[in-house]
C-alpha cells in the first residue's frame, strides 16, 4: 500500500488513537460521534503545527466549522488502532477544505471533509484567513491559483 505520507495530501498531520469501551455503542462498533470528536482532535493537531490557535486568537480570530461530511467505509471496533489523518485540501477565499481519513491496519475505516472559516471575535463576522495560511499552503504544493 502506498504510504499516505508520500500522496498529495498537501500540510499533512496525523495521530494514532485509541478505541475506549465508552467510544462503542450497543452494535458494538465505533459510534460515530467520536469520528466527530476525532475530527476535533486531528483539526487541533493540524492547526498547532501549521498556525496555531493561539497565533489566531493574538488577532481576535478564531478557526470555525461550517460543515463536516463523513463517509462510513467500514466498522471500528474495540481493540482496533486507528489512525487518523488531515491536510488541507483547498482554500477558496475565505473557505478552508481539510480533507481526513481513518484508517485501521491500512485500510480506509472513513473519508472526512469539513469546511472551517475563519471568525473575527471582534466584528462576529468571517474573515479571509491570515496570509501566511495562503502561503504555506502554497509553498506545499505549488499551486498558483489559489483565491487570495
Amino acid at each position: 500500500m502506498k504510504d499516505i505520507k508520500q500522496s498529495n495530501r498537501p500540510l499533512i498531520v496525523e495521530n494514532d488513537f485509541i478505541v475506549t469501551t465508552y467510544d462503542i455503542d450497543i452494535a458494538g462498533h465505533l459510534n460515530n460521534v467520536v469520528y466527530v470528536r476525532w475530527l476535533e482532535d486531528l483539526r487541533r493537531i493540524f492547526f498547532d503545527e501549521h498556525y496555531p490557535v493561539k497565533n489566531l486568537l493574538s488577532l481576535n480570530l478564531y478557526p470555525v466549522i461550517a460543515s463536516t461530511n463523513i463517509k462510513y467505509k467500514r466498522q471500528i471496533k474495540l481493540f482496533d488502532k486507528p489512525k487518523g489523518f488531515m491536510w488541507l485540501e483547498k482554500i477558496d477565499r475565505i473557505i478552508l477544505k481539510l480533507k481526513a481519513e481513518f484508517t485501521v491496519n491500512g485500510s480506509v475505516a472513513a473519508f472526512a471533509e469539513q469546511k472551517c472559516v475563519i471568525y473575527n471575535l471582534e466584528t462576529s463576522q468571517i474573515v479571509k484567513p491570515p496570509e501566511i495560511i495562503f502561503h504555506t499552503f502554497i509553498q506545499e504544493t505549488n499551486v498558483k491559483n489559489v483565491f487570495m
